[in-house]
């Protein structure tokens, strides 16, 4: 089983930039349950993404993962597996999705409430992903038609995540007392949701130009734009706005994940540290795009400096006990957000 579960650490920093320094951070007690949670979703995520398969096929791919959760039965598994064939070996994310008995081996080794936790949300990621799987053999291109619609995407790949983690930290900490849990689970799904919309914003060139869109029809709509002009140099000022709505989208979930951040027990200085550190490294990533929104039009990716990821993290050990400096500290980055914010959200 040691050998198990250092696959799972090992792969972790493989498939995943911003978590797998965090997750380290964790309580011991909590680090390895919440790695196999990360890798299971992770599995989901690559299936949804693949190019090698239709839409069909993914659909039934994402129902048969969710059911190995659902009756942890070895025919799903089985049957996973054989679908598992048809992926090519090329990426990390690829690689895990081939050692799926592995995470699982490491997943049945957890208590049967920690299993129960950690399932019911990968099958309420795993159903939804069905919903809005894509196909390069046929391209929903435009499959997102509404902010609402954007708002349950982002709910299924990462407000998910969110219920998740509560789950888990309120299971392994006796000071997240049924009541701060309650409290918590007012913000977690926006603790997800934040920082999905930052990756969703950032990697937006990208997406377009391999033939993924995020960006709703009816918004493209408002600003008068498609999904080709949006890239016109004429096109530039609406271009803009646009992805400013977006980030203010972002910003007003990353207001309520400093909430859900804020009502962890400061005694549980680790949890904090891991949930506070994307949470900046995200306010970081907005600052820069803001700072030349046009450049998510260009080619180079957005990145957050090394200095400015080691300097958070810094501050965070340093300010993480404290609320009062936790909010001063953020709302500092978030004022360069405030005239964006001024009119109301779409």
């Amino acid at each position: 089983m040691q050998s198990n579960i250092q696959y799972c650490i090992e792969m972790l920093p493989r498939v995943s930039r911003t978590f797998a320094p965090t997750i380290r951070m964790l309580p011991k007690r909590l680090n390895t349950p919440v790695t196999a949670a990360y890798l299971l979703c992770r599995i989901a995520d690559t299936v949804e993404d693949s190019n090698a398969h239709s839409i069909n096929q993914k659909e039934l791919m994402l129902q048969t993962f969710a059911q190995i959760f659902q009756k942890q039965n070895p025919e799903a598994v089985e049957s996973f597996m054989k679908m598992v064939t048809t992926l090519p070996k090329e990426t990390a994310d690829d690689e895990l999705v081939y050692n799926l008995p592995i995470v699982l081996s490491v997943f049945h080794s957890f208590s049967e409430r920690v299993q129960k936790h950690i399932g019911k949300w990968v099958i309420e990621m795993s159903l939804g992903m069905r919903k809005y799987a894509q196909s390069s053999k046929r391209r929903r291109f435009a499959f997102l038609n509404t902010m609402k619609e954007l708002d349950e995407y982002t709910y299924y790949v990462a407000g998910t995540v969110g219920y998740l983690l509560t789950e888990l930290f309120s299971y392994y900490s006796k000071k997240i007392t049924p009541a701060i849990k309650n409290k918590m689970e007012h913000f977690a799904e926006s603790f997800g949701k934040g920082l999905q919309m930052v990756n969703i914003i950032r990697d937006m060139s990208t997406d377009l130009k391999r033939g993924q869109s995020y960006i709703p029809d009816e918004l493209l709509a408002k600003y008068r734009l498609t999904r080709s002009s949006i890239f016109e140099k004429d096109n530039a000022e609406r271009a803009e706005k646009l992805f400013n709505e977006l980030m203010q989208n972002a910003v007003k979930h990353l207001d309520r994940a400093l909430d859900y951040i804020l009502l962890i027990p400061k005694e549980e200085s680790r949890i904090r540290l891991f949930c506070i550190l994307p949470l900046f490294w995200a306010m970081r990533t907005l600052q820069k795009i803001q700072e030349n929104t046009l450049a998510l039009l260009g080619t180079d990716k957005i990145k957050v400096s090394r200095k400015m990821i080691r300097k958070e993290f810094y501050l965070a050990l340093i300010n993480m006990k404290s609320n009062r400096l936790m909010r001063r500290h953020y709302l500092n980055i978030r004022k360069d957000f405030d005239n964006l914010l001024v009119s109301p959200a779409y």
